[in-house]
């Protein structure tokens, strides 16, 4: 399995399309599939069957998950890992790290996909809203799913190379943990933000 025996800098040196394939083989193909597929499909059967309620839950759950794991992760799973020993710290995130990769990826894209839709009038299933307000939601959402490829995802995926490589540096991880909790609250408070202006729109305000 790639996983055991491929070192961490090997594979950070692997083109795109290879960590994508070690990736989804450390999280179980299945799990990396499904991770994608199923809120993507909640998004396609919305449109497919016209239903702006359909969107909206499926905008709002997604959103919620995606929320939810900004803060858990810095706030929680990353001190946890830093109290363990370095062998039980590297095994959990050899095993969570590929997982969360591609959960997450399914589900933020899955809710800036449907906030775009539910706030595009000419799409003909959005609530209509048209203006600066709408126009600075929605490049805030997508702006955050940029972020979170650029920033958090690395961060995490940096975590999980050292984790691999034969003498992980622990200075390292700290180092990596410390900015993830950094940057997890810098998602929180924008997506914070976007929660108000989302309630504000939906009374009406």
């Amino acid at each position: 399995m790639a996983v055991a025996n491929e070192g961490g800098r090997r594979v950070a040196e692997l083109g795109f399309v290879e960590r994508v394939r070690h990736l989804a083989e450390a999280a179980n193909p299945a799990f990396a599939a499904g991770s994608l597929l199923v809120p993507l499909a909640f998004f396609a059967a919305s449109l497919a069957l016209a239903s702006t309620e359909l969107l909206f839950y499926t905008h709002v759950a997604a959103g919620a998950v995606w929320f939810g794991f900004a803060l858990i992760f810095p706030a929680i799973i990353g001190p946890t890992l830093g109290g363990l020993d370095e062998e039980a710290s590297a095994a959990v995130n050899a095993a969570l790290i590929p997982k969360a990769v591609f959960f997450l990826v399914g589900f933020s894209l899955t809710t800036v996909l449907s906030g775009t839709v539910l706030l595009t009038p000419g799409l003909g299933l959005g609530y209509g809203f048209a203006g600066a307000w709408s126009g600075l939601a929605l490049g805030l959402g997508w702006g955050l799913f940029a972020f979170g490829l650029a920033v958090p995802h690395r961060l995490q995926l940096s975590a999980y190379y050292e984790t691999l490589s034969p003498e992980p540096d622990a200075s390292r991880l700290e180092s990596i943990e410390r900015k993830n909790l950094v940057v997890g609250l810098f998602e929180a408070a924008v997506m914070l933000a976007l929660i108000v202006l989302m309630t504000g729109f939906r009374l009406g305000v």
